[in-house]
């Protein structure tokens, strides 16, 4: 189905945003009730068992086991996250997220929305980016492309700055995330040359570093006394509050009733923090960063004087010491770095979804290239002084512009080898030269009961190897001369999600949505449907309208009981209305 519009959303770690691009602008799409663009991404509970999201969620998320927050950085990990007494996985608390900036979208533009594009951190892991495009699916959305993040804020930067020629760097440190990308600006072609970063570090272990320094003060001041956890979960809040206060202040007060107790006695956490001191604690941080800055510009061969402008992106860029930390390292006479638009990634998604969707004229000349921030290989054996040993061996090295395929042909070891095995394995430096040097990425698959060669010489073995725009791999051996053929796969995991996950996670993310609705009136959920009656065939509408019906008469009666049944239903049918489309 064609539309006039496209969609992006930026799945931050702590905040996100979803951006249309309409009648040949973008804009992002508020939250229709406190009418801001970015949304926290967080997912409570409160005690009446009410599903929260975004903003509504900011009083609960800080009450132990009611509230999840920073999940993006458990995406891809397989480890579970509690609401209240139930585990999740990651995707699905994500796909909650999603759920809500769509409603949002749906509102705003009076038609149902199915196809996006969504942004991930350019260095994101092959399980990450796949979870990613698993949580879209449970939210009821096609994700048509996902854009590296820095990739997006330059394409923000480049639409409005069509004829400039110069080398851009985006230094995008978010709440989880630092990316570090290079691209070099010609005529409209944004061509991504290089990106490397760290998907564990961000803005929350800035909140923690600040923790830790709020404790270790109010120790040395009040030696004896034991942190109440009844009142510590506040510590995660106030430090996040000092942080931000002493980007634009020297010193900042916190202050935390009952924080502390020793012999039965209570003592309130009282501690004025200064600028100085939390750029003692974070300077681990800054140097990690620093490192990050060096390995991007290496990867190129590239100096700093090479560079012509440097785009900040990301709420870590408000701290001072990391602007400091940019600045040293890029700037040169009018060449300080600049400030980028809270809303650049969100704004580029849409774009890249607006390009695809040939909504922007071809005549602009914008055109973008992407590049693998990481090198892929294989497990070979290699005769080395006489001697098969273990290697390995590159399929495609890091910074290589995509999509990208290499066909190889290699050969068995021996004529009797009756089986081969393959294994994907992830390589960050593009020095890797044994299988330890890499990370295996749980990807392998066999060839099995191999008949003996009969001419004296082992079988050559094909491999296809790709990697596609959305930086997903996909590689296949084929031994010719006996017909076989294996594609690799994902072993079973809890990194990932096999067809049985997907189904008991719809389920969930169902029940859970469930408790959304009934946070809010049902009109907004009515309305929806009736939103969505309009788009399909009046043949398939019949179970839909009766249901509406129902409710509409339910809550003209006030019958409290068919509300919730009726509401239930409604929830559940468009549920499966969505996710089939």
């Amino acid at each position: 189905m064609e539309s006039n519009y496209a969609i992006g959303i930026d799945l931050g770690t702590s905040t996100s945003e979803i951006c249309v691009y309409r009648n040949n602008d973008s804009f992002p799409i508020p939250d229709p009730t406190y009418k801001l663009p970015i949304i926290p991404s967080i997912v409570a509970v409160n005690r009446k068992g009410e599903l929260l999201v975004g903003e509504d969620a900011k009083s609960w998320i800080d009450v132990p086991g009611h509230g999840i927050r920073e999940v993006k950085r458990k995406m891809g990990t397989g480890e579970m996250v509690k609401l209240l007494d139930k585990e999740y996985r990651p995707e699905e608390i994500s796909a909650l997220i999603l759920r809500k900036l769509k409603d949002y979208a749906e509102e705003a533009l009076g038609t149902p929305i199915k196809e996006v594009v969504l942004s991930v951190p350019a260095n994101f892991p092959d399980a990450a980016r796949q979870a990613t495009l698993d949580a879209g699916e449970l939210a009821g959305l096609k994700i048509t492309r996902l854009i590296n993040e820095p990739t997006a804020a330059a394409l923000a930067f480049g639409i409005k700055n069509i004829n400039a020629e110069e080398q851009l760097v985006v230094f995008d440190f978010g709440g989880g995330t630092l990316d570090i990308t290079i691209l070099e600006m010609v005529a409209g072609v944004l061509d991504v040359k290089c990106s490397f970063g760290n998907p564990q570090l961000g803005g929350k272990d800035f909140d923690e570093a600040m923790m830790t320094l709020l404790k270790k003060k109010f120790a040395q001041e009040n030696p004896g006394y034991q942190i109440d956890e009844k009142y510590a979960f506040d510590l995660k809040k106030k430090a996040e509050s000092a942080k931000k206060a002493l980007s634009t202040q020297h010193s900042y007060e916190v202050r935390i009733p009952y924080f502390a107790q020793k012999d039965g006695k209570s003592i309130d956490l009282e501690i004025e923090v200064t600028r100085k001191e939390f750029e003692q604690e974070i300077a681990p941080l800054l140097e990690k960063a620093r490192d990050c800055i060096l390995q991007a510009l290496n990867a190129k061969k590239l100096l700093t004087s090479a560079i012509d402008r440097v785009l900040l992106v990301g709420g870590s860029t408000y701290i001072p010491a990391v602007r400091q930390l940019v600045t040293s390292m890029f700037g040169k006479e009018g060449k300080a770095p600049e400030a980028g638009s809270d809303l650049a990634v969100g704004v580029g998604v849409c774009i890249q979804a607006a390009l695809a969707q040939n909504l922007i004229n071809n005549e602009s000349g914008l055109i973008l290239t992407d590049v693998a921030p990481f090198g892929l290989g294989i497990r070979i054996y290699s005769d080395i002084g006489g001697r098969f040993i273990p290697t390995y061996e590159p399929l495609i090295q890091p910074n290589t512009t995509i999509p990208y395929s290499i066909k190889k042909t290699y050969s068995l070891i021996s004529t009797e080898q009756d089986k081969v095995l393959l294994r994907l394995y992830q390589d960050h430096t593009g020095k890797a030269r044994l299988p330890i040097d890499a990370i295996d990425m749980g990807i392998s698959a066999e060839i099995t009961d191999i008949p003996p060669a009969v001419d004296g010489n082992p079988y050559p073995v094909q491999v296809e190897f790709s990697y596609d725009i959305n930086g997903i791999a996909k590689l296949k051996a084929t031994i010719p001369e006996i017909g076989k053929t294996v594609e690799l796969a994902y072993n079973q995991s809890d990194k990932r999600m096999d067809k049985q996950d997907k189904e008991n996670a719809v389920e969930r993310v169902k029940e859970l949505w469930k408790q959304n609705i009934k946070a809010k009136e049902y009109e907004a959920l009515i309305n929806k449907a009736e939103l969505f009656m309009a788009q399909i065939p009046p043949q398939e509408r019949s179970p839909l309208y009766e249901i509406v019906m129902s409710l509409k008469e339910a809550l003209i009666n006030d019958n409290v009981r068919e509300i919730q049944v009726m509401g239930d239903c409604l929830v559940d049918i468009m549920f499966s209305f969505e996710l089939s489309l």
